[in-house]
């Protein structure tokens, strides 16, 4: 035992095993986990799905009450009938009977009083005992971590505040799942979809093929739009960044309500200023320039004023920090996400992000990969869609080639972690005689893991810096 709390860890833990304090008991209450399974047993078909609902194995400290809970929750999966006696046959029939106390302790788990109505208490009891066991196990770790990791000072913040926003976000997480559970929540997108009544299922883009295409951006998904330099990756990201803030379909009220949904944007090139102003060019159809230059009609002014005030009450945040390593930017995602609960992240753009590991410090390649790995981890761990501008190299200008997926600069693994890829080129002369109409511009979908690739036509209205969807010929 380690008589002061304040001493290091010695060098002998390793990754699988469990942290501790030593000096400091693990959290938990033998007496609510008792009365926990002595009320699964008692009244199964009531208190056992109610336990499931709330707790897993690991909840229960005792290994003994772990085995139990499992048996318990697997016979009433079965539909077997469940007393102290059918329990028993099945811990014998596979060895575990001794294991967790024979039937001196099925016995005393079945003679304990607690009915449905006291059931509840107890269960949140053991529920509130894991989580502060495994914030004092986190605790645990990230002390040894900053003692025996000082060299790696990202990484430990990085990791310690996932272990945290993990615990707090839901206690103890566990990232494998059963088909049962799986085929249940497929089935309820399903159904959504159907009251949706043809509304997409994820956030839709505001581009009619695209979103046709996609049904929307999804939860966990990494959506790369990539395009060389001056192409307009920025003005589109921000064109769909304007339409996911004005406005969501509430499927309750079945109609669109306002505001939308929550955007948090991370400007690594531009200030919030310079975003600012491009999305008020777009929104009030103003031109850029004679907001840039002050040449503002009294109308136009009136236009930005009213504009402006709406665009106020939106819920977008923006992160103008313009040197962001991969650790930093899921620190402040994660904080967005508990604060202004984001439902979906734009970064400005991925080859401007570093990675401070060590590994990546003698390769380009290798930092890209680690950075691109980080942004779909990031992705799965908040639930919401990424969407990560990236640069294409120069081949497609050099041999006056289309964008493909190859050109993706400096890591193939964007290609490989992405869900959706979407490669923007255009040309960069109006059309003659209608000056007001931009340039068209094309939209690749040439990576989609769930759906179809397509070649999409857009226009590019450059004076509100925007990007529209290419208008239908008239029939």
């Amino acid at each position: 035992m380690i008589a002061d709390p304040t001493r290091t860890f010695a060098p002998k833990f390793k990754k699988e095993i469990t942290f501790a304090i030593e000096s400091l008991p693990a959290i938990h209450s033998p007496e609510a986990e008792r009365a926990v399974l002595g009320a699964m047993l008692s009244e199964p078909e009531q208190v056992i799905d109610m336990a499931e609902e709330t707790l897993v194995a690991e909840d229960f400290f005792q290994p003994a009450h772990q085995a139990l809970f499992r048996a318990l929750i697997d016979m009433r999966s079965r539909g077997a009938a469940i007393d102290p006696a059918t329990l028993l046959l099945y811990l014998e029939d596979r060895k575990l009977s001794d294991a967790v106390g024979g039937a001196q302790l099925l016995g005393e788990l079945a003679a304990a009083v607690v009915n449905v109505l006291t059931a509840s208490s107890h269960i949140q009891a053991v529920r509130q005992k894991s989580i502060l066991r495994h914030l004092q196990q986190a605790c645990a770790k990230i002390m040894y971590d900053s003692q025996e990791r000082q060299h790696e000072l990202e990484q430990v913040l990085d990791e310690a505040e996932k272990l945290v926003f993990e615990i707090t976000d839901r206690g103890v997480t566990n990232s494998t799942v059963g088909a049962k559970e799986v085929v249940y929540r497929a089935i309820e997108i399903i159904e959504r979809t159907i009251k949706m009544k043809g509304r997409y299922d994820g956030l839709a883009t505001g581009f009619n093929e695209l979103d046709k295409l996609t049904t929307g951006f999804k939860p966990g998904e990494m959506i790369v739009i990539a395009a060389r330099p001056g192409v307009g990756k920025t003005a589109l990201a921000l064109s769909m960044a304007k339409n996911f803030i004005k406005e969501r379909y509430d499927v309750k009220q079945e109609r669109f309500v306002k505001p939308g949904y929550p955007v948090a944007f991370f400007s690594l090139e531009m200030t919030a200023e310079q975003l600012m102003l491009r999305l008020l060019a777009s929104l009030a159809d103003v031109r850029l320039q004679s907001i840039r230059d002050g040449r503002l009609s009294p109308y136009d002014q009136d236009k930005l004023t009213m504009i402006a005030e709406d665009l106020a009450e939106m819920p977008l945040y923006i992160d103008e920090s313009s040197l962001l390593s991969i650790n930093q930017l899921r620190a402040k995602a994660r904080r967005m996400k508990k604060m202004h609960d984001i439902q979906v992240v734009i970064i400005d753009y991925l080859q401007l992000l570093t990675s401070s590991s060590e590994k990546a410090r003698d390769s380009r390649q290798v930092e890209v990969a680690e950075i691109s790995r980080g942004i779909k981890a990031l992705a799965k761990e908040l639930k919401v869609p990424i969407i990560v501008l990236a640069q294409l190299n120069r081949k497609p200008e050099e041999g006056n080639q289309e964008p493909a997926l190859h050109h993706l600069r400096e890591s193939g693994s964007i290609e490989q972690d992405a869900d959706v890829v979407l490669l923007l080129s255009r040309g960069f002369e109006k059309e003659e005689g209608d000056s007001s109409r931009g340039v068209k511009a094309t939209l690749n979908i040439a990576k989609q893991r769930n759906g179809p690739t397509d070649k999409l036509s857009l226009r590019f209205i450059g004076e509100y810096t925007r990007y529209e969807d290419e208008p239908r010929e008239p029939v």
